[in-house]
């Protein structure tokens, strides 16, 4: 039996694929976008979070652990997840969790009926998912018929894609940098993986939903659109998604003592002149706030 590490279980997700769904958010990524707005999906494995605004100044943590001087001293010993236990607030805590595939099937069928009456259904996002292909590849087999979908950059081995071919009904596909020295210098992804993969779905003919992250200078520039138009024209598309950015992650990145990087949002009319440019191309574009 395998075991995922997951972040959170979001039940009642209607952004993440068709009708109502239960998404399952799994730590560990090999990107590092700029613009993540989940910083707790990168890395893949347990992380201690320290959160001041929740933090009341009661000094459990210190009474547990005396090496710590006061709560934030647990960035200096990022391994003792026994000093989060006594935090009566969750100040302290821990992202990710191991939940064994067995037990996880069992929270995502209690919600098969809200799936069969919306033609809803359970979607693996992150992080990236395919990361843990083995062990998604267990659950969907006990959850099937239940509709499943990937949310995925495709920025993973083809053999973890392979493993999960005949099992997924619908991939949820995050295309971000279209340039290969820009992929790797912004992303440190190698493009490649990303072109040879897709080819790969492709083929197979499975449901495939283009999601576009619209992102102030990273994606969203001149040269990119260009790509990206190029890209959906090529492979016959005509209908994607663009995602809005946003700030939310901030206090995320500060219960793990980082900094956000610097973004922004397109403008209302360079949304408009993006839809513009693909109504002509015969794109249809939806502009989702997530």
């Amino acid at each position: 039996m395998h075991e995922l590490l997951v972040t959170k279980i979001q039940r009642f997700s209607v952004h993440d694929g068709p009708g109502i769904r239960t998404t399952v958010f799994l730590k560990g990524c090999n990107l590092k976008c700029p613009w993540c707005c989940n910083p707790e999906n990168i890395k893949p494995q347990m992380e201690i979070y320290f959160k001041k605004k929740d933090c009341i100044e009661c000094f459990e943590c210190v009474k547990r652990c005396k090496f710590l001087e006061k709560p934030e001293d647990i960035f200096k010993f990022p391994e003792h997840f026994e000093c989060t236990k006594s935090c009566p607030t969750g100040a302290l805590g821990i992202y990710g969790e191991k939940i064994k595939t067995e037990e996880l099937v069992k929270i995502l069928i209690k919600d098969i009926d809200y799936y069969n009456n919306t033609n809803g259904g359970v979607t693996f996002s992150g992080g990236e998912p395919l990361l843990q292909s083995k062990a998604i590849k267990e659950v969907i087999k006990k959850i099937k018929p239940i509709h499943v979908a990937i949310e995925t950059s495709l920025f993973a081995p083809e053999e973890n894609l392979k493993d999960l071919l005949d099992h997924t009904d619908l991939f949820l596909v995050d295309v971000k940098i279209l340039n290969h020295k820009m992929a790797q210098k912004t992303l440190q992804g190698n493009l490649k993986t990303f072109y040879k993969n897709f080819q790969i779905i492709k083929k197979e003919k499975i449901d495939t939903i283009i999601r576009f992250p619209a992102v102030k200078p990273y994606t969203f520039n001149k040269e990119n659109i260009k790509k990206l138009i190029n890209f959906l024209r090529e492979n016959n598309i005509h209908h994607i998604q663009i995602l809005e950015i946003h700030k939310l992650g901030l206090e995320k990145y500060k219960s793990l003592n980082l900094k956000m990087k610097n973004f922004k949002k397109p403008t209302k009319n360079e949304i408009k002149t993006l839809k513009n440019k693909l109504n002509e191309k015969s794109i249809k574009m939806d502009y989702l706030k997530i």
